[in-house]
């Protein structure tokens, strides 16, 4: 596993300069603000085992996002400050972002059901009743979720292709909300959505090129601990990988009372991040650990988990399957764009743009790629989306462990149509709970 690592980053490293020098040479992918780490992800993509097979990546590839956001997320705390931040504020754009990440899952699963008890099982008599599930498992699941709902769909429901669907579904997902993602963002920026970006030509000639010159240099961070007893940037490092750590060990030490399923890492990782951020603070020790430096490290862990993530995905099972994943791929699209345009606007009080591309990158292909996103469209972190986000998404956990659990249950005792209405009552009541939420939690 280390030296799969070592030749992995190395070859990943690379690729990271090819992109780089791409990304700073060719106008195209200038204009559509496609991120160096987009660039180098595809780029591994195509040349690695699940494309032209030139790279030899190890098979520990895919693993690595699924790790490395336990890391980032693990920083987060280190990075703003919600006591001056005004902390209702922080509270209702945590309800906010959580509420509507709950009612993108529901509806994809009560939508995608629907579809495929009515329309998809007319056209194809002969198709599953449960089909319409391998939307929401596979979009908003992604491919942990993909793979893990195999053996309970197998076994509760004697259906054996359910896991290989479901990867297909991820999959497409993934490339979906990467390329849908880029057309919604140069959407934003020309109808004025975006809140830090206003207009591509306006912007200095760093954001174009990668390149900042000399004059317009700013230091990255503040040495806090002396060179001799230990290097600054080390102990930094170790304090956010010894919270991302702390956040998978919590995952595996839970996941037994949870039926096999799992709270994610990222989110144990934030807590415990807050945690240690509030206990140094009593200890008068935060002074050591500088914003800026901890904001670069979470960072260095968002673009590697882009470029793995992008660069792992299995393009082969994609060309396997047609007909009614075509149908339902479309259907998961077409419901992902009216929620972007017509739920966030009205959900999210300030930065709706921000918050929504990442919802987009994130409930059709995985975190990583929302952080993609929101990286384009705010790349100083000036909307806090990831911090609210983090601590929403503790609340949304409880109804994905629900519906993977428990609707294989269901459905082999035929309720399919109970499960499916209540999936889209709940996203209907939910919405406006919200909606009342906003009027009446007032921000002081």
């Amino acid at each position: 596993m280390p030296s799969s690592f070592i030749q992995d980053l190395g070859l990943i490293s690379i690729l990271l300069l090819i992109g780089f020098i791409l990304r700073n040479r060719i106008t195209f992918l200038q204009k559509l603000f496609i991120p160096v780490s987009i660039i180098t992800g595809l780029l591994g993509l195509l040349l690695g085992t699940n494309g032209l097979e030139f790279l030899p990546f190890s098979d520990q590839i895919g693993s690595y996002p699924g790790i490395m956001i336990a890391f980032l997320f693990g920083s987060l705390p280190f990075t703003f400050d919600i006591e001056k931040d005004k902390s209702r504020e922080f509270k209702r754009n945590t309800v906010q972002i959580g509420g509507a990440s709950i009612i993108i899952l529901l509806l994809q699963w009560g939508i995608g059901l629907l579809f495929g008890l009515t329309f998809l099982s007319w056209l194809y008599p002969g198709i599953h009743t449960s089909f319409g599930a391998i939307l929401a498992t596979g979009f908003f699941g992604g491919h942990g979720t993909a793979a893990a709902i195999g053996e309970s769909f197998a076994s509760n429901l004697q259906w054996a292709e359910a896991q290989s669907l479901a990867m297909t579904s991820a999959t497409v997902g993934i490339f979906s909300a990467t390329m849908g993602g880029v057309i919604m963002v140069q959407w934003g920026i020309k109808k004025k959505h975006t809140s830090f970006i206003k207009n591509f030509n306006e912007l200095p000639d760093s954001y174009k090129t990668g390149l900042i010159v000399l004059k317009d240099q700013k230091s990255i961070g503040k040495a806090t601990f002396s060179n001799i007893a230990i290097d600054p940037l080390l102990m930094h490092l170790m304090l956010v990988v010894f919270v991302g750590f702390a956040g998978i060990f919590l995952t595996n030490i839970t996941k037994p009372f949870l039926s096999g399923y799992t709270i994610a890492a990222f989110s144990f990782a934030f807590v415990v991040g807050l945690l240690l951020k509030a206990s140094l603070s009593k200890l008068k020790l935060m002074q050591y650990f500088d914003p800026k430096l901890m904001s670069r490290i979470c960072g260095l862990f968002a673009d590697l988990i882009v470029v793995f993530g992008i660069a792992s995905i299995k393009t082969a099972v994609v060309i396997k399957f047609a007909g009614p994943l075509l149908l339902i791929f479309i259907l998961g699209i077409a419901l992902a764009i009216f929620l972007f345009r017509f739920m966030g606007s009205k959900l999210f009080i300030t930065y709706w743009f921000e918050k929504s591309i990442f919802l987009w990158g994130m409930s059709l292909g995985v975190t990583a790629i929302g952080i993609a996103l929101l990286r384009m469209v705010d790349p100083e972190s000036k909307s806090e989306t990831l911090p609210v986000f983090a601590l929403g998404y503790i609340g949304v956990t409880p109804f994905e462990v629900l519906c993977l659990v428990f609707f294989p249950i269901l459905a082999s005792q035929g309720f399919q149509w109970h499960f499916t209405l209540g999936c889209l009552l709940g996203g209907i009541i939910l919405y406006i709970l919200i909606k009342k939420f906003n009027r009446t939690y007032k921000v002081s």
